[in-house]
């Protein structure tokens, strides 16, 4: 190599160690913003140890809005004055150093925080009942929070203190697969706010599988279709089993909320049978099978959910 050559290496190689330089540079400002970040959400503001309680009045000086909704609020109830008397700064901690200094920093904040830690105060009172179940719900392992659903200043349901109007509105924010259910054909009558998604499921924990409130999917259906209950002397093994081994309770395009029209639905288990096994045999000339009309094989089949006749093994009487 001559001396030339090795002299217009030397821009090129410049240029590599400039761009990995920047390249590294890049890099680790990212880093610096994401620790930032996540420091700011792990420290969240809150007031000095030594601070003091003013009192609702003088937030009203900077917030008049906020005090005089929360003045209607369930939070500044009787009941809820009796087990805490501080109104604002229960929650927002004491308001002395922020009051005097106007520093956002030096007041307890439900937006910088993470979700598990505006919980943390929400749980200081609402420890027990519909909430006890929370700590370790599938919510919260999820890393919602109180605050992800309810809004204490600025909620637009008429109960709960929702951040939307209705309720299925706020469960629909994640579950859209549920919302898209519930406009189907045949659907429990949920948008017509006859019944709410808190029927049957406790958004704050339960003990069961998909939050439900009873003990099993049955037991939970049973609170309203007590006729389908039993005991039954003939019992159907998959209605006994698990009502959703054919039903869909959220909505479906079937009748009656069936996962698949009969017969197939029926078919499903029943494939040998001494009925034949389409729906084309059996004819006679050109008369079609009755299996293909109104409720198919529950013609014949009427308490498809059980019998107590004697005679009713097969579900017909």
């Amino acid at each position: 190599m001559n001396e030339g050559q090795g002299l217009g290496l030397v821009p090129k190689v410049l240029l590599i160690v400039l761009s990995f330089v920047s390249l590294l540079f890049l890099l680790l400002s990212g880093n610096i913003g994401q620790a930032q970040d996540e420091s700011k959400q792990e420290n969240p503001s809150v007031p000095p140890s030594d601070a003091t309680y003013v009192g609702m009045d003088t937030c009203a000086g900077c917030h008049e809005d906020i005090v005089t909704a929360f003045k209607r609020n369930p939070h500044n109830s009787k009941a809820f004055e009796m087990k805490n008397d501080k109104s604002c700064e229960s929650c927002h901690g004491p308001g002395a150093a922020h009051s005097e200094e106007g520093n956002p920093d030096l007041i307890k904040s439900f937006k910088r925080m993470r979700a598990s830690e505006a919980s943390e105060t929400c749980l200081g009172c609402h420890d027990s009942g519909p909430q006890m179940h929370w700590e370790g719900s599938i919510h919260e392992q999820r890393e919602l929070g109180c605050t992800t659903c309810h809004s204490i200043h600025s909620a637009k349901s008429k109960e709960w203190q929702l951040k939307t109007v209705r309720m299925e509105e706020q469960c629909a924010t994640c579950h859209q697969d549920v919302r898209a259910q519930i406009q189907r054909t045949s659907h429990h009558p949920i948008r017509e706010g006859l019944m709410f998604c808190s029927d049957c499921h406790n958004p704050h924990g339960t003990d069961t599988p998909k939050m439900i409130k009873a003990i099993s999917v049955n037991v939970q259906c049973y609170t309203c279709h007590t006729e389908k209950r039993g005991p039954f002397l003939w019992e159907h093994p998959p209605v006994k089993e698990n009502c959703l081994n054919c039903h869909n309770p959220h909505g479906s395009n079937h009748e009656k909320l069936l996962v698949e029209n009969r017969p197939y639905l029926c078919q499903a288990c029943h494939f040998d049978t001494r009925h034949p096994g389409t729906l084309y045999d059996g004819t006679s000339g050109s008369q079609a099978s009755n299996r293909e009309f109104s409720r198919s094989c529950s013609n014949c089949h009427l308490t498809i959910h059980g019998s107590n006749h004697p005679s009713g093994w097969t579900f017909t009487r």
